[in-house]
């Protein structure tokens, strides 16, 4: 039986010069296998970029151990650090890079280019939700502004009925991050629903609800909750985007 590939994310082509965390997914549990010199991040000359990455003592595993959390050396992202070689920025806008790993006989590469930094807090103002059909069990479906960090979205957004009842639903977001279908477990009801965010929630590059991460210390702003209504549509009705409120 052939074993699935290792998977990197985000899987989007194009990321932000300060994407702060990628993750690596194993189809079992990988820990026993991870070896820190067996992860790179390879420039456009296939040249490994030096110190990337943010060492830790304990590596950052899911309880099941089939997911890593990789950092990246905050120094190399965050604006005003000094002029200190060892703090030029691990990603360089305009250009490409690999990120590579070899565990449990395999090699997996993701090549990305990169984008100009996303510096502003989230808002949910910016993000668009397609309705589902009342009754049905398809997706709702919201497509955000920016490429989103997919563990935080798979735990930190929800759906409260018209009466404030949670509605069980499946996260999934695309591979590339930028958006996000919410699978319900049973059909929906008709009337005004809620989709909720939590003030934990952040893109790949650590931005939350009302607070970036590379803010000024002197402007205000904190993370916040945040919400979006919508209404499941009639069986006849087209497909139609809800405005945020």
């Amino acid at each position: 039986m052939t074993e699935i590939p290792i998977r990197i994310s985000p899987q989007a082509k194009v990321l932000p010069a300060n994407t702060l965390r990628f993750y690596i997914h194993f189809q079992r549990p990988g820990e026993a296998h991870f070896d820190r010199d067996r992860l790179w991040l390879l420039d456009e000359q296939e040249q490994v970029v030096r110190d990337p990455f943010l060492v830790l003592s304990q590596e950052l595993w899911s309880p099941d151990g089939r997911r890593l959390t990789v950092l990246m050396e905050p120094g190399r992202i965050k604006r005003g650090i000094g002029a200190d070689p060892t703090h030029d920025p691990a990603l360089v806008v305009g250009r490409t890079y690999n990120l590579v790993i070899t565990a449990l006989a395999q090699t997996t590469r993701h090549t990305f280019r990169v984008s100009d930094p996303v510096l502003e807090a989230v808002d949910e103002a910016d993000w668009r939700l397609v309705s589902p059909t009342v009754g049905s069990l398809d997706p709702a479906i919201v497509h955000f502004d920016r490429v989103m960090d997919a563990a935080l979205c798979e735990d930190e957004i929800g759906v409260l009925t018209p009466s404030g009842e949670v509605v069980q639903t499946r996260v999934s977001l695309a591979p590339d991050g930028t958006a996000a279908q919410l699978v319900p477990s049973h059909p929906w009801r008709a009337g005004e629903h809620r989709l909720v965010v939590s003030e934990r929630l952040e893109d790949v590059c650590g931005n939350r609800l009302g607070e970036a991460l590379d803010h000024d210390l002197s402007a205000s702003g904190r993370p916040r909750a945040g919400m979006i209504n919508f209404t499941p549509r009639g069986a006849n009705a087209p497909s139609s985007t809800q405005a945020v409120s």
